[in-house]
């Protein structure tokens, strides 16, 4: 016999699952402007329910929270350096 998993895995992959039916669901739903909010919004709280849930960040040691903070900073510089190269273009070559 199994042993039961606990609540807060069951819970959070339950909303993990309905947060998908929403991104599915929103594919065929034309919002305009607010499509990419939404969409946004949504992937959002799939982050949070892993960091907090999966990754034990909510109750872990401070390390962890470093080691996470440094993990979010490291990619925002990443997404820094390559938005500077492409608002640094000037051009494309042609397509062949």
């Amino acid at each position: 016999m199994m042993p039961k998993p606990p609540r807060s895995l069951v819970w959070s992959w339950i909303g993990l699952v309905l947060l998908l039916a929403l991104t599915l669901g929103m594919a065929f739903v034309p919002l305009g402007r607010a499509n990419i909010a939404v969409a946004l919004a949504v992937a959002a709280a799939k982050a949070i329910i892993v960091l907090l849930v999966f990754m034990e960040l909510a109750r872990g040691h401070s390390l962890k929270l470093i080691f996470a903070g440094a993990g979010l900073f490291w990619l925002i510089i990443m997404f820094g350096l390559s938005f500077t190269d492409y608002a640094t273009r000037t051009g494309f070559p042609p397509a062949h």
